[in-house]
């Protein structure tokens, strides 16, 4: 008899975009901050909306209606900064909502994508919303080859 197949449980960090909600896993999630000022940049990238300085460093900082089809709302002002393939960027959100443990072994394909959007792992149902769930990697990735 063989054992069943170890759960891949993970904590996922909630925000929502537009009405949305997504997840990001907690440990690729730096922080979120309110009113991060941005400088735009010349020939900024589509999606970048700018670049803010955060403790001797910049970040830029993009939209998100290019990576997960939803832009936030009207006046939003937080900054989730997500780590991922050894960089970092800032994504333009409404809100961080929760922590969120999860097994993704349960994440079902993201409707409507057939499998083609690597930024988006997967969707899991939580409290009766649909949450879906981001790839760090790929999210970082799709922000600095001008995906955004």
């Amino acid at each position: 008899m063989t054992a069943p197949p170890a759960a891949a449980v993970a904590e996922l960090l909630l925000f929502t975009v537009g009405g949305e909600w997504f997840g990001v896993p907690l440990a690729a999630a730096e922080e979120a901050l309110e009113e991060l000022p941005l400088e735009p940049l010349p020939g900024m990238p589509a999606g970048m909306l700018g670049v803010a300085p955060l403790r001797g460093q910049m970040l830029s900082v993009y939209a998100t209606r290019p990576l997960l089809g939803v832009a936030p709302a009207d006046g939003a002002r937080v900054t989730l900064i997500v780590r991922g393939g050894g960089a970092r960027v800032g994504l333009l959100i409404d809100d961080v909502e929760d922590v969120l443990v999860t097994d993704l072994a349960m994440l079902r394909p993201v409707p409507g994508a057939g499998g083609a959007d690597p930024v988006l792992r997967g969707v899991t149902a939580q409290d009766g919303r649909l949450v879906a769930v981001c790839d760090p990697e790929a999210l970082v990735r799709a922000c600095r080859r001008g995906r955004a």
